[in-house]
């Protein structure tokens, strides 16, 4: 979780980052999650064309956490009527 807020990865998963630990920078794919568009990701990175951002505390350590056991983010279970959300009346065929 750190990590992630260090790395400003508030958009969701899977993400793709480059970092570079000499220069304790990195980047961060905005794109799509696309061999063709990461290929070209990493390719502005290595060509100095891709913006990096510089880690003013230096790259956080990266720490081991439990795996999520999918119990604690399940789905509310509702039922509803279809007529309801679309406005139908029910005598209508």
């Amino acid at each position: 979780p750190e990590l992630e807020k260090d790395l400003e990865m508030t958009f969701g998963f899977p993400a793709l980052v480059a970092l570079s630990y000499d220069k304790q920078a990195y980047s961060v794919h905005h794109g799509s999650f696309e061999e063709k568009k990461m290929k070209s990701f990493l390719h502005s990175i290595t060509s100095g064309r891709q913006a990096i951002t510089k880690m003013p505390n230096g790259i956080p350590k990266v720490v081991t956490v439990n795996p999520w056991n999918g119990q604690d983010a399940a789905p509310p279970e509702e039922e509803f009527d279809l007529a309801d959300i679309m406005g139908w009346d029910e005598d209508e065929e």
